[in-house]
């Protein structure tokens, strides 16, 4: 016979984040409730003839108070997504009040999801010979030439490895890098393991940059990226009929994901609870959704079937809200497929428009919107919607916060290749 194992409850009980709009939590959220932009002109070295020309690029300052707090990492290291990643995971453990004396360190665990990582075309075109083809021989010989931050030293499993090594959290530990999906599926990873009694405690969320040359690059020659020279803070408009293209941004979000009563026990402060979690193929093409939502459809429907949830329970859905004209359109037939007559009661609305596309990373702050948006009864705004899209007619919350009672919300991430992951939250009881 086999034995039915009990599903545990999780709780969130740390945030932490590193967006364009700040390092602070409570910054962040001000931020985005005030629907303030933090998509600026690019500063990146050499990029004045880059066709992109808007990100969400993490400030100077910022990037400094980054690199001061993690010094011997800066110096090792260097590449920007592996210093947001540990910056926002000590922030999240900060927040939630878990110190370096915590014991049960082997059942605490990581699970991070992480971007492509830097392309230097100068790591490849150093190592050129006459002939312009690759120097293998030379290349091995001046291996310690490549740049700090390069693909070729980090590895996608170094963020993960270096929070688990920093923070002595000795447990389960993952990777995931699943384009635009990666950080909802890798906190409803670490949600499962949380709740199947894998750990006590996970540290969940992700990281990305792709503010280089190599990045910038890869989403013009998709025809996915803004290239418009418009005022930055404007060009990024989910569901509205004059939108642009996604406009990049960059930076981490992590939270503490935590067995209910190991919090209890130590005191911790619950933000709500994690319920449900969903994650699905398109398989149908790598630059472009199915055109009828189905694989966002399907991962949504598994969030709901997961909580034990039904539609009208669902207040408040944080989109993946690209400013795309295809994943518009596809999100919002799915949320209709969904909810039925109850996808017109929802509020739902896009961080994208103010922190631009984090790629891997997305999910990560938008999780915390959406934690931030259950505990507090308040849902910050779609900025930048003032044209509306026909094919995207249900209520974005265009331009101001709105208060409304949130019981439970959902959180979808949906990415490049056709990966799909909705995961949804409540309030805890």
């Amino acid at each position: 016979m086999m034995r039915q194992v009990q599903k545990r409850r999780v709780v969130v009980t740390g945030m932490g984040i590193a967006t364009s709009l700040g390092l602070e939590l409570e910054k962040n959220w001000e931020a985005v409730l005030a629907g303030k932009s933090g998509v600026r002109r690019l500063t990146y070295p050499d990029t004045s003839r880059s066709p992109v020309q808007a990100v969400g690029e993490i400030s100077d300052d910022d990037w400094m108070n980054i690199q001061n707090a993690f010094r011997d990492e800066t110096g090792h290291e260097g590449e920007r997504r592996t210093l947001f990643a540990l910056w926002a995971a000590k922030s999240a453990l900060d927040d939630a009040g878990l110190s370096e004396t915590e014991t049960a360190r082997d059942r605490f665990g990581v699970s991070v999801a992480a971007g492509l990582g830097v392309n230097r075309i100068e790591d490849i075109h150093r190592w050129l010979d006459s002939s312009r083809r690759f120097d293998y021989a030379r290349f091995i010989r001046e291996y310690q030439q490549v740049a700090k931050d390069s693909l070729i030293k980090n590895n996608s499993n170094r963020p993960a490895a270096l929070i688990a090594q920093k923070f002595g959290l000795h447990g389960f530990n993952s990777t995931v890098t699943t384009a635009c999906a990666s950080a909802t599926q890798s906190i409803g990873i670490g949600f499962r393991a949380v709740q199947r009694g894998d750990a006590e405690l996970i540290v969940a969320g992700g990281a990305d940059s792709m503010i280089n040359p190599v990045g910038l690059i890869f989403f013009v020659l998709l025809g996915a990226a803004s290239v418009s020279s418009g005022d930055p803070s404007s060009l990024c408009r989910p569901f509205d009929r004059k939108r642009s293209g996604l406009v990049m941004g960059e930076g981490s979000g992590f939270a503490v994901l935590e067995e209910e009563s190991h919090a209890r026990r130590r005191g911790a402060r619950i933000y709500a609870e994690v319920s449900g979690y969903g994650s699905s193929m398109d398989a149908y093409q790598v630059t472009a959704p199915h055109p009828k939502g189905a694989g966002a459809e399907i991962s949504m429907k598994r969030a709901l079937l997961d909580s034990g949830l039904t539609g009208d329970a669902i207040d408040y859905i944080n989109a993946h809200g690209t400013s795309t004209k295809l994943n518009d359109a596809a999100e919002t037939l799915a949320i209709k497929n969904v909810f039925g007559e109850d996808a017109r009661k929802l509020v739902i609305s896009s961080s994208k428009s103010m922190i631009g596309h984090l790629l891997a990373a997305s999910g990560g702050p938008e999780f915390i919107y959406t934690v931030l948006s259950v505990r507090n009864n308040v849902v910050h705004p779609t900025i930048n919607l003032h044209n509306p899209d026909p094919k995207c007619d249900l209520d974005y919350v265009p331009n101001e916060k709105r208060f409304r009672t949130i019981r439970a919300a959902l959180s979808n991430s949906f990415g490049f290749g056709g990966q799909n992951a909705s995961i949804i939250v409540k309030k805890y009881e």
